[in-house]
């Protein structure tokens, strides 16, 4: 078998219904879970082996994990045009570039999720099924494993206030040795070394909301959540990046307000998405798109970023530069007309040390020079 890190897959196990042990011979390269589920970590061999407690018999199988090998391509390749027309590529409604449209959704994933956010068969509140429970102390890193924070109880639950996310299908990433998963609207206490970035008014009895990564290992029901939400299925392709970086520095969140609110971002005012969405956020963080916001394709976040000086954003060579009007918002006189702010959302690469370059789009109002 051979995985790309970051991947998994699922040992077909003749006798899965009865007991069995699972264990690998270098964890660090691969792990197994105890319903023969294995992820790859790093590049390098592990052997799975797998013990049959009641034949008691031993079955053997070799894991080969690979550096992953995204795709390539140039931009003249890419179907793109010099306006916003929506056309179809395959089954995916785009607008003005084949990179700016809807993600493709198999039927594992339409089966398994809501929103692209993945069910719990065992929720811990029937009116909240995308919720997970996981572990006291549970830490939350951004994509390039710096830590945010630690998960803080906000679920209410039959046996009280629980710890738990929501988690993206299909979206993981392996950070300081271990799985990680993208975790939606998780909130956290913030780590000292962010605290000082929080603004007061943010925080909900110490606590912020944000969406970053969090360790696999952390999740109470991780093997039901491991078969559930297709490691490495989502991705963007690969281009050519430029030689001129961006600093991520998060830009300024109140360039865009009115004594009357917000703007907004989408025509229609009243729906949320808001300019500040894309700057930085209220945990520090900003965030890397699927698509550009204002299009209806239900664009997720592909990561995020603490905002600083240490990361750079590459665009990539060709891509199609979307500038996107800002809209009056509800209580304003003007509501819903055009305003004077634009923003502009350019596609390339986050580059962070130990961790593969993460594709997509970003504000440039985000970025500096």
């Amino acid at each position: 078998m051979v995985l790309a890190t970051g991947a998994g897959e699922l040992i077909t196990h003749a006798k899965r219904d009865r007991a069995a042990t699972w264990e690998s011979s270098a964890p660090k390269v691969a792990q197994v879970f105890q319903n023969g589920f294995v992820i790859g970590l790093t590049p390098g061999e592990a052997k799975i082996r797998v013990y049959d407690l009641k034949a008691k018999e031993a079955a053997e199988c070799v894991v080969k994990v690979t550096s992953p090998q995204r795709p390539s391509v140039s931009a003249e390749k890419l179907k793109q045009y010099p306006d916003s027309r929506m056309f179809m590529q395959g089954e995916r409604r785009c607008y003005g570039s084949e990179l700016n449209g809807q993600r493709a959704a198999g039927p594992e994933e339409r089966r398994y999720t809501r929103s692209n956010r993945v069910i719990n068969p065992r929720p811990l509140r029937e009116d909240k099924p995308l919720e997970w429970e996981v572990q006291q102390g549970t830490e939350i890193y951004d994509g390039a494993g710096v830590l945010l924070g630690t998960v803080a109880a906000r679920l209410e639950a039959k046996h009280g206030k629980v710890l738990s996310s929501k988690f993206n299908f299909g979206m993981a990433k392996v950070l300081n040795g271990r799985l990680c998963l993208y975790a939606f609207a998780v909130w956290i206490k913030p780590a000292d070394a962010i605290s000082k970035l929080v603004e007061p008014s943010e925080l909900t009895d110490g606590a912020v909301g944000t969406s970053a990564w969090l360790p696999l290992d952390r999740v109470v029901e991780r093997e039901t959540l491991v078969e559930r939400i297709g490691l490495g299925k989502p991705g963007l392709p690969a281009l050519p990046l430029g030689t001129k970086g961006y600093r991520v520095t998060g830009g300024n969140p109140k360039m865009y307000q009115t004594e009357f609110g917000e703007m907004s971002i989408v025509r229609n005012v009243g729906s949320g998405p808001v300019p500040s969405h894309y700057l930085r956020r209220p945990s520090g963080t900003v965030n890397v798109l699927y698509s550009v916001p204002g299009f209806g394709l239900g664009g997720q976040g592909l990561d995020s970023f603490l905002a600083g000086d240490t990361l750079e954003f590459y665009a990539a060579k060709g891509a199609k530069v979307f500038v996107q009007p800002t809209y009056f918002p509800p209580k304003h006189p003007n509501a819903g007309k055009v305003g004077p702010q634009t923003m502009t959302f350019i596609y390339g690469a986050v580059k962070a040390k130990g961790c593969e370059p993460t594709y997509g789009w970003i504000a440039k109002e985000a970025l500096r020079n």
